[in-house]
């Protein structure tokens, strides 16, 4: 009897102890919830477009000549004859000086004489003139003393009427008297007088060899003054003015070279879609054929900078506007690295500075999936990593 209530009491106590471990543990399990946790929001990165003046710079390059040079062909033959200075190159030449001396001696004779001949007809003239036209007379009797042979003719009188003029055709006077001055045209031809300073950048002709009618004789150059003929982007080319001043280098010396912009093509090279910018420029060190760069800076008012990798087919960006993206066209003002200067965009318009997948033109942004992230510093570089998830960028 009393093992079985020994037992019951066991029994009970176990139960109750159960109870109440139970109860213990049901206290401190957490409450089974309701609903599903909510999905994380997505972050959508933007940059709220401040519009501002922004420093823009860019080089053109080409190649350096000199502004004079020019190739020296012989106009007549004859023999070469020794100068004061040698026509070799790297000798300079003041302006005047003689390059080249063909030898002239029977052109010359040839020519004394046809001067012979018109002296001798003007002396006959002067008989005869007297008495036709005594007042005519006297200004051909003082061109008539004032005639020398060695010494290149003097205009001839003017005619007071047409029939003095007549008077004076007849006797061959005019015909005569052009055709010394045409030898005397030809004669200068046998002596090239330097037409500036310069020197001799190549010879091909030496003392004592004959020369004849259209041989070269050689190049003269001058090396005052040089010409850069460089190529501009159709993009940097309205920043350019004639007259402007800027900097020339080189990567054969230190320092930078003054030159001034003198002209600018208007037409456009097919091939690469550029300009041709002429710059003149003068300094001992400079050579024709040296390479030299000029670095122009400027301002682009009313614009952004933002980077280049955001560009999508290079003239649009992704833009928020009402929780919808926009793929809106912009103007490039200039590139410069991997930043795009853009214009044509209002104040507090976002860009889009990551995407994301299924970004197109038209999307509907639902606030309750995406959280905003804006930021107004026009100096914003996206990170490399958010840049290049751009798709159809630059």
């Amino acid at each position: 009897m009393l093992n079985k209530t020994l037992t019951a009491g066991l029994a009970i106590l176990i139960i109750v102890m159960g109870v109440f471990i139970g109860n213990v543990l049901s206290e401190q399990k957490p409450p089974v919830k309701t609903q599903e946790t909510q999905q994380a929001k997505k972050s959508l990165k933007t940059l709220a477009v401040q519009n501002t003046t922004v420093a823009r710079q860019f080089e053109i390059s080409g190649m350096l000549s000199a502004l004079n040079q020019i190739e020296l062909y012989a106009e007549v033959s004859g023999v070469l004859q020794p100068t004061d200075k040698a026509f070799k190159e790297g000798v300079f030449f003041s302006k005047g000086e003689t390059l080249i001396q063909i030898d002239d001696e029977v052109y010359r004779n040839n020519l004394l004489a046809e001067k012979s001949e018109l002296l001798n007809q003007l002396t006959a003239l002067l008989p005869d003139l007297a008495i036709d036209y005594p007042n005519a007379a006297g200004k051909w009797n003082q061109y008539l003393n004032e005639f020398e042979i060695e010494k290149p003719l003097k205009p001839l009188p003017q005619v007071d009427s047409q029939r003095e003029r007549n008077y004076v055709a007849a006797r061959n006077i005019y015909t005569n008297y052009y055709q010394v001055k045409s030898m005397e045209a030809t004669l200068a031809k046998y002596s090239l007088k330097a037409p500036y300073a310069g020197i001799v950048t190549e010879s091909l002709v030496n003392p004592g060899a004959l020369i004849r009618t259209g041989q070269q004789i050689g190049e003269f150059t001058n090396t005052s003054v040089y010409e850069l003929e460089a190529t501009a982007d159709l993009e940097d080319v309205e920043f350019l003015k004639i007259g402007e001043n800027v900097k020339l280098t080189s990567d054969d010396f230190q320092g930078t070279f003054q030159g001034k912009i003198q002209r600018i093509n208007k037409k456009i090279t097919p091939e690469t879609q550029t300009v041709n910018v002429f710059i003149y420029t003068s300094d001992p060190r400079l050579k024709d054929g040296m390479y030299l760069s000029a670095k122009i800076s400027t301002q682009v008012s009313n614009a952004i900078e933002v980077p280049r990798s955001l560009l999508v087919d290079k003239r649009k960006l992704y833009v928020l506007e009402n929780s919808i993206i926009r793929l809106k066209q912009v103007e490039i003002a200039g590139t410069h690295g991997d930043k795009a200067i853009v214009k044509g965009l209002e104040n507090g318009t976002l860009i889009l500075t990551e995407t994301f997948d299924g970004l197109k033109d038209g999307l509907q942004i639902n606030p309750s999936e995406y959280s905003l992230q804006s930021s107004t510093d026009n100096a914003l570089v996206v990170s490399s990593e958010a840049a290049s998830k751009v798709p159809n960028v630059q």
